[in-house]
């Protein structure tokens, strides 16, 4: 992912989803605008996510006040979303919002089998925002073949606690662990230095999805940098770290927080995913190679200025720290096995060498740490190994080295295998094995973003993550009225914004306006004698109802009825 070239305090914060709109801008046909959620004053994140448009401008008012994240989601094409912010009167220029390339759970964990559909769709950056008391988000590319395009914001306030926090972490301590200079903020009295935790930010564990997994050691370590804006306060900087947590869990679908320790500019260090002080816990840090690492990200974007020498410092103990406890050498090499994934540059169950102090970018098609940050990572080894005999704890059990599990995969045959090797970027790779289907005979398989299904009389066809697919789940699936998928999606020739897909009885809609309806039997043959999406009735709004033996279906402009004695009757409103 580029970074994010904003002003000052224009952009710093947390994901918070919502689709606004506001003054209309020059080139911009339509506004819609939605008073900003409120968040708690202990510091708790609210969270609000709205339905967008790519030929409108979405405002989001916000308190500038709060630290808010920013985020959107969208299947299709990438619609090239841009954002602005206002501080006052005066507004930033726009700026690309881009699609994420950040990590994820692995592939093939059991934290990714947990995840939410929804987290499987394309999605924008988390932008923390600062200071600013509007957003605007919009749609570079007005004529994108996007669908189901939300905004998601997430808005945490900066509480008195913060301040506090802000007061008393400070950077690095190096004085004795039990000496006054170290206080309650010290967690692992190994690192000999202060370090937030989870309690003292503010953690809400309720949040959490998910237990996280954890292996016998750590080989290495992966540094990030967050994004946003680096014009944040010490105080702001907790308020970040809610949001991060929030978004993550709650919009991404991940068990905790992604990473396992972040670091501010200002040198304060924060324990990150629950258990990482003295356990190998598995982030979400670096997709395909979270198993085995350690995650440390520092806040802020690090592309053109590297971040501070106090931040510097701080990211160095925490690797001699754990290299010390599970015996890696932080200027050495490590051998990891990719767990595969969409950002991975390595396929799974590529072993691949590596640094043991590495960068996100050395595994992922990413800009992240920022190359002015990346360029540093070789004095953080050699700090970090100089730092090694302080930080090293006595010595007690040798730990036992564990293999790395064997990633699990998943065949394809037969027709669906044909489609899935034709079709394999629609799909994405296979998560589940080809189950038989009974009554009506047939097969489908699970794929990372849909389920391909076939059967003797429909062939095979693709039922993607969506609208469609809920309409689908709604009826039954294959069972019910509508049989097995005899089409892909596909757009109306005469309603771009809107999509049908047909089934062997019938065929599902959806449009932004009127959602995914289910039609079949004589309602969709006299739906189709009438034009289908040209006809005088428009889109179906609702699936068929049946009341004291009166069949209906509304639609945009009327409805259709069915009784034994009148047959169907087309009623339009005038």
């Amino acid at each position: 992912m580029k970074p994010l070239p904003f002003l000052a305090s224009a952009l710093t914060g947390i994901l918070l989803t919502a689709t606004l709109s506001g003054p209309a801008l020059a080139a911009t046909p339509e506004t819609h605008t939605n008073t900003p959620g409120a968040s708690a004053a202990d510091g708790t994140p609210s969270e609000r996510t709205v339905d967008a448009q790519t030929d409108e401008v979405t405002t989001l008012p916000v308190d500038s006040s709060d630290v808010t994240i920013i985020g959107a989601t969208w299947e299709g094409e990438d619609p090239e979303l841009e954002i602005r912010t206002r501080d006052g009167n005066s507004w930033s220029a726009w700026e690309s919002l881009p699609t994420d390339d950040e990590g994820g759970p692995d592939a093939v964990s059991a934290e990714a089998a947990q995840l939410p559909a929804a987290s499987h769709q394309s999605q924008s950056v988390a932008l923390p925002v600062l200071d600013s008391d509007t957003v605007e988000v919009r749609a570079a590319d007005k004529q994108a073949d996007t669908d189901d395009l939300q905004i998601t914001q997430v808005s945490t306030a900066v509480t008195k606690a913060d301040a506090q926090v802000a007061k008393s972490a400070g950077g690095v301590s190096t004085h004795s662990a039990t000496g006054p200079a170290v206080d309650a903020q010290i967690s692992a009295k190994d690192l000999r230095a202060k370090i937030v935790t989870r309690k003292q930010w503010g953690a809400d564990e309720k949040l959490v999805r998910c237990a996280t997994d954890k292996t016998s050691s750590a080989k290495g370590v992966f540094i990030h940098h967050t994004a946003g804006s680096n014009s944040y306060s010490k105080a702001q900087a907790p308020a970040i770290i809610r949001g991060y947590l929030a978004f993550h869990t709650q919009n991404r679908g991940w068990c905790d927080l992604g990473y396992n320790f972040l670091v501010d500019k200002y040198g304060t260090m924060y324990e990150g995913r629950a258990g990482s002080l003295d356990k190998a816990v598995t982030g979400a840090h670096a997709s395909g190679f979270n198993s085995w690492t350690i995650g440390i990200s520092v806040l802020g974007t690090y592309s053109s200025a590297a971040p501070s020498s106090a931040a510097q410092t701080s990211v160095k103990r925490p690797v001699a720290w754990k290299a010390g406890q599970y015996g890696f050498n932080p200027t050495g090499k490590m051998t990891l096995t990719s767990g595969g994934g969409g950002t991975s540059k390595y396929a799974l169950g590529k072993k691949v060498s590596l640094s043991v102090v590495a960068g996100h970018r050395d595994t992922s098609y990413t800009e992240y740490p920022g190359l002015a940050f990346y360029n540093k990572l070789g004095s953080i080894r050699t700090g970090a190994k100089a730092l090694v005999p302080e930080l090293t704890p006595p010595p007690t059990k040798a730990p036992t080295k564990s293999p790395a599990p064997k990633p699990k995969t998943y065949p394809t045959k037969g027709a669906i295998g044909s489609y899935y090797q034709k079709n394999a970027g629609k799909t994405g790779k296979p998560v589940g094995s080809e189950k038989k289907l009974k009554n009506p005979n047939g097969a489908y398989q699970s794929f990372a973003k849909g389920t391909v299904y076939w059967s003797k009389s429909t062939g095979a066809h693709f039922l993607t993550k969506g609208q469609i697919r809920v309409a689908y789940k709604r009826v039954k699936y294959e069972k019910g009225v509508l049989g097995f998928p005899s089409s892909d999606k596909q757009t109306f020739k005469y309603r771009k914004s809107a999509r049908y897909q047909r089934f062997h009885s019938g065929m599902i809609t959806w449009s932004p306006q009127t959602g995914s309806d289910v039609i079949y039997g004589g309602f969709l043959t006299k739906w189709k004698k009438l034009g289908y999406e040209r006809s005088k009735l428009g889109l179906p709004t609702a699936d068929r109802t049946v009341k004291n033996g009166v069949k209906r279906q509304n639609f945009e402009r009327g409805y259709m009825t069915y009784t034994k004695k009148t047959g169907i009757k087309v009623h339009t409103r005038r």
